[in-house]
């Protein structure tokens, strides 16, 4: 079943809203004027009197107060020097079943059970719509005369089914008028609230089909349609970020890779030719040039498990609030084990963050990992109001080479001889952007390198001192 368009949608739901409250109000306002008509008729009946001219006498307007002989004379055509007055006309009923209508015996109004039973008791009135034998519409109200006798009084509603019959035409007319003009209203009102939806689809479908990100979309007001078009602009941006990050990592990690893999072949295409040339390497040769392959091996395999783990499309994992106090001191027993002779000096601060406490432990380690790497003396590891620095006793970093420490697969010029690929300390960057905090690398005091990170700190720090840990081999 094909579903019609959001702005149809919204011009039906306006048109069918305003038809409702029309019609509604249309038949409370039929309603109302008809019963008011029908209010007039029914008291112009109560009256219950007959209005006679005389002939050169003033009119006269009497109750109902007859004789017994008197009922009997009413059924008779009425005297010469009589005229009956346009008023409610008036029919005799008779508890014997039968009844009569003064002068106009041919336009009566067969009488009802409940009609005779007010004759027949002499108590009661009966109200109600009738017609004639004529078929005329006709308003009935039947009072009670005594001696088995009843009087009927009716009046005509043609006049007032004329006027509902006008009145109910006028008002279909209003409301199909209505339905239209709303029907109207709601698609010009579709067409102005949509049109930065529609903004937003064509954006939208642009991406999808060229794959251009840089698609921004205008934002105008705080509306719902503002912060859709804000939350659009916010994922074409990250989206054309990453795609940035992953077109440079490819192009350093192919960098990076070439220089591993021409080494290793250089030595497999030695080992190949000293063997086809009938000279083969002797002992210790051969096993310089194996143990160089061994660690062309070692250093392609940590540089892709580094790629991995900075690259890998990893499902978010829930932030919550953690003691980074306690993350510091799993890293450094985790170090430990991988540096059994090394000496770490701690001072370590409860502090609270909110964060992955996965990833900020792998973020420490890569501090540790890169300090013990460039030292060889023992490693500081202070942590203070959210501020954790990792001091080592190596060479340190020029202040010039300093802000490119934590670029990716950057590593300065006496360090390339070392084992390592240049993104330990990308990842830590990387890691902490993510928790909404700031690296930095700065000289030590006495030589060395201060490297680390700071991180908003939930905790509300007392007055007690820190605790200090020493752990040694």
């Amino acid at each position: 079943m094909r579903t019609l368009p959001l702005r149809a949608n919204i011009a039906l739901l306006c048109a069918a809203t305003v038809a409702v409250a029309i019609v509604s109000g249309s038949v409370l306002a039929w309603l109302a004027t008809r019963h008011t008509l029908r209010e007039q008729v029914d008291a112009s009946l109560g009256q219950r009197v007959v209005t006679s001219r005389i002939a050169g006498t003033s009119t006269t307007t009497e109750p109902f107060q007859v004789q017994i002989e008197a009922f009997e004379q009413l059924c008779s055509p009425p005297p010469v020097g009589f005229e009956e007055a346009p008023v409610p006309s008036i029919q005799v009923i008779r508890s014997d079943r039968t009844s009569c209508s003064p002068g106009n015996a041919g336009d009566q109004v067969t009488p009802s059970n409940q009609e005779y039973a007010v004759a027949r008791s002499g108590t009661g009135t009966v109200l109600r719509d009738a017609t004639t034998d004529a078929g005329e519409h006709v308003r009935s109200l039947t009072t009670p005369a005594g001696n088995g006798y009843a009087i009927r009084v009716t009046r005509s509603l043609e006049e007032v089914d004329a006027t509902m019959r006008e009145l109910a035409v006028i008002l279909a007319v209003a409301a199909a008028l209505g339905v239209l003009l709303a029907a109207a209203a709601g698609l010009w009102v579709a067409r102005v609230v949509l049109r930065p939806v529609a903004r937003l689809t064509g954006a939208a479908e642009h991406v999808a089909e060229t794959e251009d990100l840089d698609v921004p979309i205008e934002v105008t007001g705080r509306d719902e349609v503002a912060r859709l078009s804000t939350a659009f602009n916010a994922m074409t941006a990250r989206l054309a970020g990453s795609r940035a990050r992953q077109r440079q990592l490819i192009s350093d990690a192919g960098h990076e890779l070439r220089t591993p893999l021409t080494s290793l072949r250089t030595h497999v295409e030695w080992l190949m030719r000293a063997d086809d040339r009938g000279r083969p390497l002797r002992p210790r040769e051969k096993r310089q040039v194996e143990q160089a392959v061994l660690g062309q091996i070692d250093e392609l395999s940590a540089l892709i498990g580094e790629l991995g783990a900075l690259a890998r499309d990893e499902p978010v994992r829930e932030h919550v609030d953690l003691d980074l106090d306690q993350v510091v001191l799993r890293a450094v027993e985790r170090a430990q084990r991988r540096d059994p002779g090394r000496r770490f000096l701690l001072v370590v601060e409860p502090c609270r963050v909110h964060g992955d406490a996965t990833a900020l432990e792998r973020a420490v380690l890569n501090l540790l990992d890169n300090a013990l790497k460039f030292s060889d003396g023992p490693v500081e590891v202070e942590l203070r109001d959210g501020r954790l620095s990792v001091t080592d006793r190596g060479p340190g970093l020029a202040d010039a080479d300093q802000d490119n420490a934590f670029e990716r697969f950057w590593r300065a010029p006496e360090a390339r001889e070392l084992p390592g690929s240049g993104l330990g300390l990308a990842i830590v960057a990387d890691c902490v952007a993510e928790h909404g905090g700031a690296v930095f690398f700065d000289d030590a005091t006495g030589g060395g390198a201060r490297v680390g990170f700071e991180l908003p700190n939930l905790t509300e720090l007392s007055a007690s001192p820190a605790r200090d840990h020493i752990l040694r081999s």
